[in-house]
C-alpha cells in the first residue's frame, strides 16, 4: 500500500509571509530609492536569501513523499527516489531554535548511493514517516548513530 504525505498548507503559510515579507523589505529599498553602495550589497545579499527561501517553500509546497514496500520518492520541482535495498543511511537531526532546546524541527535524511532524499518535520504525519524508514533501515542491518536513535525516539519512532 502507497502512503502519501505532503506539507500542510499551514504550515507553509507562515514560510510564505516570512520570505514575502523579507523580499519587499530588501529588494523594496533598492527598487525604490538609490541607497549607497554598500547598503545596495547587504540589501541585494538580504533579497538573494529571501528569494532563496521563497522559493524553498514554494518547492516544499508542490512536493509530496510517496512511500510504499518498495521505496520512498520525493515528486516534485526537486524529486528523488530511493529504493529501500539502495538505502545505505538514515539520519535523523533536530536543529533547535532556542537554547533550551525546547524548540526546533527535525529533519529526516534518506541517503542513497547517488541520492539522497530530505524531509523536514513539517510534513504531516512525519513520526509516521520516520517510523517506516527507520524499521526499513533496521531491516537492512544499516548501522543508526546514537544521535538519530535518541532523536527517534523522542518521536517514539524507535
Amino acid at each position: 500500500m502507497t502512503r502519501r504525505f505532503r506539507y500542510p498548507q499551514g504550515a507553509l503559510a507562515s514560510c510564505y509571509a516570512r520570505g514575502g515579507i523579507g523580499l519587499a523589505l530588501s529588494a523594496g529599498p533598492l527598487i525604490l530609492v538609490q541607497p549607497a553602495p554598500a547598503a545596495a550589497w547587504v540589501l541585494a545579499a538580504a533579497a538573494a536569501l529571501f528569494l532563496v527561501y521563497f522559493a524553498r517553500t514554494v518547492c516544499r509546497s508542490l512536493t509530496f513523499i510517496e512511500l510504499d514496500e518498495a521505496g520512498i520518492r520525493a515528486s516534485g520541482p526537486l524529486g528523488a527516489s530511493i529504493r529501500w535495498e539502495e538505502l545505505r543511511a538514515l539520519q535523523l537531526e533536530y536543529y533547535s531554535t532556542r537554547r533550551d532546546r525546547e524548540e526546533g524541527w527535525m529533519q529526516l535524511k534518506l541517503r542513497a548511493a547517488r541520492r539522497t532524499i530530505r524531509v523536514d518535520s513539517d510534513l504531516a504525519e512525519f513520526a509516521e514517516l520516520a517510523r517506516a524508514a527507520a524499521g526499513h533501515a533496521r531491516r537492512r542491518g544499516l548501522a543508526i548513530d546514537e544521535s538519530t536513535r535518541n532523536n527517534l525516539s523522542a518521536l517514539r519512532a524507535a
